[in-house]
């Protein structure tokens, strides 16, 4: 498949460097003339927690008002509370990788670093198949993961871990296959230094990387110079070090993350592997819901993708004696990374969209499942490859190329509830909300917000929502301490007002409407009642 001719291989280097280009341009320009305002509480934490190790601040920021309320409610979504700090309720690796690069290249590029880092896993995806295939199949790979919508997708929208996850996982195989052709220790150590950045992105994922990585290694044990795997290991702890001393000097202990503190504070070992359990099927199995999401996400949502991966996997069985060993072994550790991640993130319902029949790209399945999209394009372009040799194939190709780049942008750009131009839209909405909130309420006030904090936060002190009574005693707290606190709340109607004000009153408390006009939102100001 890789006999085209010293001229021909050049022109498709030339033609897949340009595309990617391309490819790293499309992605940055979602976010040029954005303001800094996100569509979801992730993205705003991320980009928070990101900008102040950029401007050389501790990664936890101060949280002073929750020694007022006492009751820890004075934060937005995908922060929590440790030590009177506020700090990220997800991985660190992001806000360090985007945060020091940042903090070099100035804060201007932080939205920019994933598309641009989108280039590093395009590359290492290219010599990953190239090594396995040759060179055809490696083009035409590449150029259908850069216009995959999942990749596409979240690559565009810079502060998810998962783009930079698969980006850096890219990287980290691309060096293993080196480490085992090459058999040079310093390649060891560098692939151990990716893969440490890698699990620093999604700490979570290190059970089927690790399962995966030691049924490649199995199936490949006389290649591999095992005398050289404790400088992987060591490169792993020297790059992930920075998220063991930041999880010291914010949880006080370097093993804990966000999502799970309790995991080292087991009281014994049958508990302790009952929180390990956890976190390797957080979710339990539950076949049914497993069937029904990946119909969803895997099939119905990019049916082109689908059209092409299970063509590719059909075609993969049929040549399977003529792979080479490389082949079948990275075959199979494919097999364990789609079969783990489909049970451990199919088992897991929930929805992220207010409406809970919608399926779309914004849904956390699409990122959790970017290996599963991007992988299975392999065995897809061994098909496409083989279509070039014949008659007409390459003009077949080419238009087979072109639908799919047709069906992707329209899903990722103008899919109606959460393509990019609506994210466009909505955030471009939110920052002149935002900018009219501020200017009727004081620097120093705390605003109830519910599903709103991304729009006030950080420029305002924010409670995402009062659920029991303590929480409403916080209020009170705050209003003695002379803290102004406002509620941004769909508009109620004057009898579903006057009920609300007469529950207040309970805790010495009352609502006055302050400004209308923001949708079906207002601004409401708490106010002591003697």
């Amino acid at each position: 498949m890789d006999n085209f001719g010293y001229w021909s291989r050049g022109k498709e280097r030339l033609l897949l460097l340009i595309l990617i280009a391309l490819a790293v341009f499309l992605y940055a320009g979602f976010s040029y003339g954005l303001p800094w305002r996100f569509n979801s509480p992730d993205e705003a934490a991320n980009a928070f927690f990101s900008q102040r190790v950029a401007q050389g601040q501790k990664l936890a920021a101060p949280a002073e008002l929750n020694e007022i309320t006492v009751n820890p409610i004075v934060h937005p979504r995908s922060t929590q509370l440790v030590q009177g700090k506020l700090a990220p309720a997800s991985f660190l690796g992001l806000p360090l990788i985007v945060g020091t690069i940042g903090r070099v290249l100035g804060q201007g590029i932080l939205p920019y670093i994933t598309p641009l880092l989108a280039a590093l896993g395009l590359g290492c995806f290219f010599f990953i198949v190239r090594g396995l295939s040759g060179q055809r199949p490696a083009v035409l790979a590449t150029v259908l993961l850069a216009m995959t919508p999942a990749f596409w997708y979240y690559h565009s929208r810079s502060f998810f871990h998962n783009a930079l996850f698969f980006d850096f996982l890219l990287l980290a195989v691309c060096l293993l296959f080196q480490a085992v052709k090459t058999k040079k220790a310093w390649v060891y150590l560098v692939a151990g230094l990716a893969l440490g950045l890698t699990l620093s992105l999604r700490t979570s994922e290190i059970f089927w990387m690790t399962a995966a990585g030691l049924v490649w290694l199995g199936l490949n044990w006389r290649q591999v110079k095992w005398r050289y795997l404790w400088l992987l290991i060591l490169g792993v702890l020297i790059s992930f070090s920075p998220v063991l001393v930041t999880n010291y000097h914010i949880y006080g202990s370097v093993l804990s993350v966000g999502y799970r503190q309790d995991l080292l504070l087991a009281g014994d070992l049958k508990q302790a592997m009952g929180l390990l359990s956890q976190l390797v099927l957080p979710f339990g199995f539950h076949p049914r819901v497993i069937l029904a999401t990946a119909t969803n996400y895997l099939v119905e949502l990019t049916w082109w993708w689908t059209v092409l991966a299970g063509a590719g996997i059909v075609y993969l069985l049929a040549i399977w004696r003529r792979l080479s060993r490389p082949a079948k072994s990275f075959a199979v550790a494919l097999l364990v990374v789609c079969g783990w991640l489909v049970v451990v993130y199919g088992s897991w319902q929930f929805n992220d969209n207010p409406d809970p029949s919608a399926t779309t790209l914004g849904t956390s399945y699409v990122r959790y499942w970017l290996p599963i999209y991007g992988f299975l394009l392999w065995p897809a372009s061994l098909a496409l490859a083989r279509l070039t040799e014949r008659k007409w194939g390459k003009e077949f190709i080419l238009a087979l190329v072109g639908c799919y780049a047709v069906l992707s942008a329209l899903l990722v750009w103008w899919e109606p509830a959460e393509g990019l131009a609506q994210v466009r839209a909505n955030v471009q909405r939110f920052e002149v909300w935002a900018g009219e909130v501020r200017a009727l309420t004081e620097a120093d006030s705390v605003i109830v917000t519910g599903m709103t904090d991304k729009l006030f936060w950080p420029e305002r002190k924010v409670i995402y929502d009062l659920v029991n009574p303590a929480d409403y005693e916080a209020v009170g707290k705050l209003l003695a301490w002379g803290t102004p606190v406002y509620w941004f709340h769909p508009t109620w109607f004057q009898d579903d007002f006057n009920y609300v004000n007469q529950r207040l009153s309970a805790f010495g408390l009352s609502l006055w409407p302050r400004q209308y006009g923001w949708q079906d939102f207002s601004l409401y100001k708490f106010v002591p009642v003697p």
